[in-house]
């Protein structure tokens, strides 16, 4: 592992648009793997000569943007900035080509992500991360390190500017759309409603690095379970544990709750139920579901229900297509 961090600090480049597959550092990559007699001492002499010129006006900065949940168009004005003209993208495995698209072609890209829950992908290791945005800033590069949603809701956003700070790397936080936002408002899940006794939010994650369920007041989720909206970020692998926790604390079997995969993207794909149902709904589906997943329970996780009664059979959720000229295509 070590000597293909070394492959990305000394041999990896930029990809090259034309010819997508070339020069971007992938784990498992051959060409990364032909790399493994390099010495670990060339990774600190690297990191060293940057510690060195720490104090020199030429270090360059971070940016840490959100990417948003996927859609291209839910980026900020001042990320689709930041990336037009970065030097140096380390970017997380889940940012969609179109994102991605936007970067100039003579920027260096490196994938740094890791799939969540995938045992097998490991991605680089956040200390390696460090190293990396480190070592482009001693070279005095525009880095932008792109993640997935907000940097700063279970980004390691936090983490990284610690980093940064500690060694007088100048950064800058661009905030993007969170997943469980972009979910609400593409699957019409309103987070709050008066009318549904819905007046607070919680986010938690699924999941420990341990891989185990996360500590958590698991009672006070159960009890509040229909006065509030909770949100499940990387939790997909433990559905079924945190359902049957959830139950045995006291929560109301009949707690709706939906899973969404890939939100924002044309590829999103939604599943509604119930604390006691969801369960065997993932399980009907978990042979194709493949993108990014979150789960929301509450009240509100059934409005989009609601919503078909108001509507008396009517179709009320806007069409994504639009024409060059900005009309919808749903017009009268």
């Amino acid at each position: 592992r070590r000597s293909f961090f070394v492959f990305c600090l000394l041999g990896g480049r930029g990809r090259d648009r034309r010819n997508p597959g070339a020069g971007r550092c992938e784990i498992g990559d051959p060409a990364a793997m032909t790399k493994r007699g390099i010495a670990d001492i060339a990774v600190e002499k690297a990191i060293a000569d940057v510690a060195v010129s720490a104090d020199s006006a030429c270090l360059g900065s971070v940016s840490l943007v959100g990417a948003g949940p996927g859609d291209p168009e839910l980026l900020t004005v001042k990320a689709v900035r930041r990336l037009e003209a970065a030097q140096v993208v380390l970017h997380d495995n889940l940012i969609s080509e179109d994102v991605l698209a936007m970067i100039p072609q003579g920027a260096e890209l490196i994938n740094v992500g890791k799939r969540c829950g995938d045992v097998k992908d490991r991605g680089l290791q956040q200390q390696e991360i460090h190293d990396l945005m480190l070592l482009h800033a001693g070279r005095g590069k525009r880095i932008v390190r792109l993640k997935c949603g907000d940097p700063y809701v279970y980004g390691r956003g936090g983490e990284e500017v610690e980093f940064l700070a500690e060694r007088g790397v100048a950064f800058e936080v661009v905030p993007g759309v969170t997943s469980a936002l972009g979910a609400s408002a593409s699957c019409a899940v309103p987070l709050t409603h008066r009318s549904f006794g819905v007046n607070h939010v919680r986010f938690v994650v699924g999941q420990s690095k341990s891989k185990k369920l996360p500590e958590l007041d698991w009672a006070e989720l159960a009890r509040d379970a229909m006065k509030q909206t909770t949100v499940f970020y990387m939790g997909y692998k433990s559905l079924d544990k945190i359902c049957q926790c959830l139950l045995g604390h006291g929560a109301p079997a009949e707690t709706p709750m939906v899973l969404v995969e890939s939100a924002t993207l044309p590829t999103e794909r939604v599943f509604h139920g119930t604390l006691s149902t969801m369960k065997g709904v993932a399980k009907e589906h978990e042979a194709d579901i493949n993108g990014p997943v979150l789960f929301l329970m509450g009240p509100t996780a059934a409005f989009p229900a609601h919503l078909d009664k108001l509507a008396g059979g009517r179709p009320w959720k806007r069409l994504h297509a639009e024409t060059s000229g900005g009309e919808s295509d749903g017009g009268c």
